[in-house]
């Protein structure tokens, strides 16, 4: 009786753990699959279709699977400065990568992935690179305005470019020859439209244009206009500033700086405008007339020089000022 009971015993015991081996078995084999069935297969013969100066377009052999998927476009630059993944569906078997760099190379892979996160091996690499960007932009239309004796107003319409986010840097002419010096911008440097042209002779008249260039080197140049300044008498500088110091510094290379207005025999001192310098360099932000105080960036940081010289309306430059030299820390 008692041999029994533990024959009876064992083969439970044994019927139990088979049970149990067949049942891991299966779970074991689910896991391996993902939470839920099998992976897609993986997508095939991917290849570029098309190349534009900002895109990429894509075509492959779709994947295959029990389930609902969806692809993953997965994209690269050669510097590796550009890592995206794009989502596309089950139905769709082509993409196009957009807002690409002009004349750059990519790589692509397209992957599937279902609906409990089961994921296919990756598709072969496809390699593209974009076109060269060999479009200017639109040519601006340039108008003028004299302010003063020594100062033109320069100002212009909008140009676009065929690649977004790619525009605009200017260049400014007078008489055929680039201007470099003397230019303080009168608006936002990401809407330039307009800029005063200083130090022009009273009582010349002068051609004037603008360079447009996008940032893959391509430039048109706007239509050349005329402007005639009056003639002054005035050959006198106005007084040299003084007390140039330290009003606000808001780090990052950023400080506002003050000084004593200087006074003019001709131009009250609320015409005088002020040129700041910047470790020997004009600062390109505006001139102020009539304040003793201004807003400037530093070219470096640690140690930067500044010097401010006053203007009159005829165009002569006082001596600057005594140097103010301050340290700047970064961000």
């Amino acid at each position: 009786m008692t041999t029994r009971l533990f024959s009876r015993l064992i083969i439970g015991i044994t019927i139990l753990g088979l049970t149990a081996a067949l049942l891991f078995d299966g779970s074991a084999s689910s896991a391996a699959a993902g939470k839920g069935g099998s992976a897609p297969t993986a997508p095939t013969n991917l290849a570029v279709t098309a190349i534009t100066e900002t895109t990429v377009s894509l075509s492959w052999k779709g994947s295959t699977s029990k389930s609902s998927f969806s692809y993953k476009v997965r994209m690269s630059d050669v510097n590796s400065s550009y890592n995206t993944l794009a989502t596309v569906s089950q139905t769709q078997t082509t993409y196009t990568a957009k807002f690409l760099s002009p004349d750059t190379s990519y790589t692509f892979v397209v992957y599937a992935v279902d609906g409990n996160g089961n994921k296919s091996a990756d598709s072969n690499v496809a390699s593209g690179h974009t076109l060269k960007d060999l479009t200017p932009p639109t040519t601006a239309v340039l108008q003028a305005g004299v302010l003063s004796p020594s100062e033109v107003q320069l100002t212009w319409t909008r140009s676009t470019d065929n690649v977004s986010n790619n525009c605009c840097v200017y260049s400014f002419n007078m008489n055929g020859s680039v201007i470099t010096q003397n230019i303080n911008w009168t608006t936002a440097a990401a809407n330039q439209l307009s800029v005063i042209i200083r130090h022009i002779q009273p009582g010349s008249t002068n051609s004037f244009s603008v360079g447009v260039g996008d940032y893959s080197g391509n430039m048109s140049t706007s239509n050349a206009v005329n402007a005639t300044t009056p003639p002054s008498s005035d050959t006198l500088p106005p007084t040299v500033p003084t007390n140039l110091h330290l009003v606000q510094d808001n780090s990052c290379g950023e400080v506002y700086l003050g000084w004593t207005e200087s006074t003019d025999g001709v131009d009250a001192q609320s015409s005088i405008e002020y040129e700041i310098y910047v470790n020997g360099v004009i600062s390109p932000l505006p001139v102020s007339a009539g304040v003793d105080f201004d807003f400037v960036y530093a070219t470096a940081f640690g140690d930067n020089t500044f010097t401010v010289k006053a203007v009159d309306r005829s165009g002569n430059s006082s001596a600057a000022s005594s140097p103010l030299k301050l340290f700047l820390w970064p961000c």
